[in-house]
């Protein structure tokens, strides 16, 4: 298991910026081979909670990542499957929405999530809550990427600015 590691930043009294990255890296021995995650992370740019007229604003903040999983000296082939663990912050199960604390001026937490498809039907999850990513590995090398969607939810009023932050656990399960 390893951290997904979830960071975002708002800054502005009218406009507020949001940037998610996503990091993880795990080395697992997979039938006398390695496996390693990875991702670009997501980026939601600017989120403006609120209109110039103060009201709210109806659109959401979405972006997209990519998930690789890269296999080496891998002796016989199998299957993986990759959750993503609950938030930290936040009330409820921390999947079916998850949240950034503010972690320089505290206040409200930033809703979020990551999705496992771009309708944003299916939140990435642990499988019992929520779907989770998977894909084959054969034997030798290989290396699969998946596609995560990202959105932050409109209307989001009472967010402070500031820095929002989060580590989040992406597992990798060999099944062989």
């Amino acid at each position: 298991m390893k951290e997904l590691r979830l960071r975002a930043t708002v800054r502005g009294d009218i406009s507020t910026w949001v940037a998610l990255v996503l990091a993880a890296a795990s080395g697992s021995a997979l039938a006398a081979g390695t496996c390693s995650v990875s991702s670009s992370g997501l980026a939601f740019g600017a989120y403006q909670p609120v209109s110039m007229a103060g009201k709210l604003n109806s659109v959401a903040a979405t972006s997209t990542a990519s998930v690789s999983v890269v296999c080496t000296a891998i002796a016989t082939g199998g299957s993986y499957t990759l959750s993503l663990g609950p938030g930290t912050y936040g009330p409820g199960d921390r999947i079916s929405v998850r949240y950034l604390n503010n972690t320089s001026h505290g206040g409200d937490p930033m809703a979020f999530n990551a999705f496992t498809e771009p309708s944003y039907a299916s939140v990435w999850g642990d499988g019992a809550r929520g779907a989770v990513l998977s894909g084959s590995i054969p034997p030798g090398n290989s290396s699969q990427a998946h596609t995560v969607y990202g959105r932050v939810p409109a209307g989001q009023a009472t967010l402070k600015a500031g820095n929002y932050g989060d580590s989040i656990t992406m597992t990798i399960t060999y099944n062989p």
